[in-house]
């Protein structure tokens, strides 16, 4: 996976959108519910287990270190309830 320049931040979305897929077939293709990956798009952090976290890198086709960038903070919406966040 070509990662974006360090100007511009990884994000859930951005991993996404890499795939060309839609936030179903991606949530399907991770193994939750559309709404769940829908919140974490948001800026929600997800809880997940290790073997979530390996089927997560596997489809977004990307190392930890990038998977930990992208949804480490929920600081990269627009969303006035996540600003702040630590």
């Amino acid at each position: 996976m070509e990662i974006p320049k360090k100007s511009q931040r990884l994000t859930p979305v951005i991993l996404r959108k890499k795939l060309g897929w839609t936030q179903e077939q991606t949530a399907r293709a991770i193994g939750v519910r559309p709404a769940t990956l829908s919140n974490w798009e948001a800026g929600h952090v997800p809880r997940v287990t290790p073997s979530l976290i390996k089927k997560m890198m596997e489809v977004y086709n990307c190392s930890l270190d990038d998977l930990i960038e992208a949804f480490e903070r929920g600081d990269w919406t627009h969303n006035p309830q996540n600003s702040g966040d630590v």
